[in-house]
């Protein structure tokens, strides 16, 4: 919930932004919940952009409370029921039912009676604006539906650009779809109140078309989510800009490294350290309040191809890198393609296996690329792996829902993997949980070896998913990064012909309530490729495996400088997970973790007896107030600082 602290007195009068935030929550609540609006007895679209001006013109805190008043007189008596509706849901499942602002003192007395009789009065019922889609495994529509609000407004907004009225009510009934079902608003780095507050202005005053929709494009970033990333998008719009010059990028620890080119002096394993005078560090900022993302990992996966983009093609583009010496260059090219291009995206860490369905890889080791197996494969592909000692599955890619069928087979027996939230759509804003379990009771034939799971941050949604159902299997183990931390089936819908939208709509957790949002699936031996691999074509993840399946290797380990840390989630509630890998024998016994405040005040500090070359390390910072920390790690003689954030 936003706190705006900005009435203190009936003489003082609201802003044009603070009416605009108030006449949302207003209009989107009574949209849901009053039992006349909610059934779509009444055209309550239209009532809002009838309204609008009058909001607009309200000059005093009682000319505003007069053009709600009138707002709400519009929608009708509420039907009164008898009794009050149980509140039996746990605070879990009603995290998005929050009616606090109904008290804020910028509403008048009438006004927030008015409200509170539709809050009392309201029951559980089928709404006409929000549905489950009965077929969605069969049809090419979201989990839910909106059917009066996809259009939201049937025009081309670049051809027929909206007035002011109308490009409220399109952000108005997109915030309160957002604010009643998305289940992940209790994560976000800015309350999704703030996020309305901060740019609904913007949107209002927008002169043109690239400015309304650069205005909604962030606001849509804050719901800090990959699938938002990927389903918000405008056909008539340049941003991101994609003309590049024909090289792609992959971030690994510290560096944007080149793993495709086909630019004169440029080679794989380069790494680029400047772009058109900016630094890695300045295009990040730049490029931040534009793509959504959980984390760090997939907001760098995300940004990677637009480093060198512009708007024109042909045009110029300086670009600085190191060699494979470290030894600077700097050249200048051209943005001769674009990042769209077939076949020239994405990039597979692995020419030989990148096409493979699955094969025996020798030392009696399966290998299986879920990015490649069809469903009716999979019976053949057990029976050809089944008696293998280890089975590797590739999910450095996106799925083809094969893992429950593998799981049927592969499982010793019945085992519950998730449980999942729910949206009701009886009862906006709440939720209920279903369980998830795979397997047979009595499976004859279970596999037996180890079961080795490949990840890193192209591991996203359905193959996060597979993930936690490959990992409920004995013996298994997961090696890799950090995934995309976005899962769970998504809703989408179209803001105009021209301007796609859509969001996460279930909640996915560990049986044991952990979420994966985020987070994403975490792994059991942290590896990362690197430069030097790239450029000497090495898969390091799969050599990870083959050294885990007891698999001897016939190249040599590559050195590392020193070892790579991470942290995450960051931001951090309760606890901060620190994955260290590429840890020198000689130094782990030697470590130190401290962790201090920006005023340098020490707030925990231990040694870590460290036995392995990678680890996760769980640190509690549940008594933390909210706010930014430095963790500075001494591993033997090299010292590293890392921030991270309490919220």
């Amino acid at each position: 919930m936003v706190v705006l602290a900005f009435l203190t007195g009936a003489a003082q009068n609201p802003t044009y932004q603070q009416k605009l935030y108030y006449t949302c929550k207003v209009w989107g609540f009574v949209k849901y919940f009053h039992s006349g609006v909610s059934t779509c007895q009444v055209n309550w679209d239209s009532v809002l952009i009838a309204r609008l001006p009058s909001i607009k013109n309200a000059v005093t805190n009682n000319e505003f409370n007069n053009a709600l008043d009138t707002l709400l007189s519009a929608a009708g008596p509420m039907t009164i029921v008898p009794g009050v509706l149980p509140d039996t849901i746990a605070p879990a499942l009603k995290r998005n039912r929050n009616f606090n602002w109904v008290n804020d003192p910028i509403l008048r007395s009438d006004v927030r009676v008015q409200l509170d009789t539709i809050r009392n009065n309201f029951r559980p019922h089928g709404e006409c604006w929000v549905q489950t889609n009965t077929n969605y495994s069969t049809t090419n529509q979201g989990y839910l539906v909106f059917p009066r609000d996809s259009m939201m407004d049937p025009i081309d907004s670049y051809a027929n650009y909206p007035d002011e009225w109308h490009r409220l009510s399109i952000i108005f009934r997109y915030w309160n779809i957002i604010n009643y079902f998305n289940p992940y608003n209790y994560v976000l780095d800015k309350p999704w109140d703030s996020t309305l507050y901060n740019n609904i202005a913007a949107i209002a005053r927008a002169p043109a078309p690239d400015s309304s929709y650069l205005a909604f494009l962030k606001m849509a970033t804050n719901l800090n989510s990959a699938h938002v990333q990927g389903l918000t998008w405008c056909s008539n719009s340049m941003f991101p800009y994609y003309y590049t010059p024909e090289i792609v990028l992959n971030y690994i620890p510290g560096s944007y490294v080149v793993v495709i080119s086909y630019v004169p002096g440029i080679v794989k394993g380069d790494i680029i350290t400047d772009v058109d005078g900016l630094s890695m560090n300045q295009w990040e900022d730049s490029l931040r309040p534009y793509f959504s993302a959980g984390n760090l990992s997939v907001f760098r996966r995300e940004i990677c191809p637009f480093i060198t983009c512009g708007p024109t093609y042909g045009s110029s583009i300086r670009l600085s890198f190191l060699d494979s010496i470290n030894t600077p260059h700097t050249i200048t090219t051209t943005r001769s393609s674009n990042v769209y291009t077939p076949g020239f995206q994405p990039y597979y860490p692995n020419d030989t296996l990148a096409k493979a369905h699955w094969r025996k890889l020798g030392c009696d080791v399966g290998y299986v690329n879920m990015g490649q197996l069809q469903q009716s494969e999979v019976n053949a592909m057990y029976n050809d792996l089944q008696n293998t000692s280890a089975i590797i599955f590739d999910q450095r890619n996106y799925p083809n829902q094969t893992a429950p069928l593998i799981a049927n087979l592969m499982y010793p027996g019945l085992k519950g993997f998730s449980k999942i939230t729910l949206p009701d759509t009886s009862y906006p804003g709440t939720y209920h949980y279903e369980y998830d379990s795979l397997g047979v009771n009595g499976n004859p034939t279970p596999y037996s070896g180890k079961v080795i799971i490949l990840m890193n941050e192209v591991t996203q949604s359905q193959a996060e998913y597979t993930c936690m159902i490959l990992a409920a299997m004995p013996n298994s183990i997961k090696i890799g990064s950090q995934t995309a931390g976005a899962d769970g089936d998504i809703s989408y819908f179209y803001l105009t012909k021209d301007i796609h939208a859509g969001f996460t709509s279930l909640g996915i957790y560990y049986p044991n309530g952990d979420s994966t949002e985020r987070i994403g699936i975490r792994p059991d031996s942290i590896v990362y490729p690197t430069a030097m691999g790239i450029r000497h074509k090495r898969d390091e993840l799969l050599e990870k495996a083959l050294q885990v399946a007891q698999c001897p290797l016939s190249v040599r380990p590559i050195e590392m400088s020193k070892p790579e840390i991470m942290l995450y989630p960051n931001p951090a509630t309760n606890i901060l997970i620190v994955g260290i890998q590429n840890i020198p024998e000689s130094d782990g016994a030697n470590t130190t973790m401290e962790i201090t405040d920006l005023q340098g005040r020490v707030l925990s500090k231990k040694s870590i007896k460290i036995n392995q070359q990678n680890i996760l390390i769980d640190v509690d910072i549940s008594t933390f107030s909210d706010g930014m920390y430095l963790m500075n790690l001494n591993i033997g003689s090299k010292k590293s600082v890392l921030k991270f954030i309490k919220q």
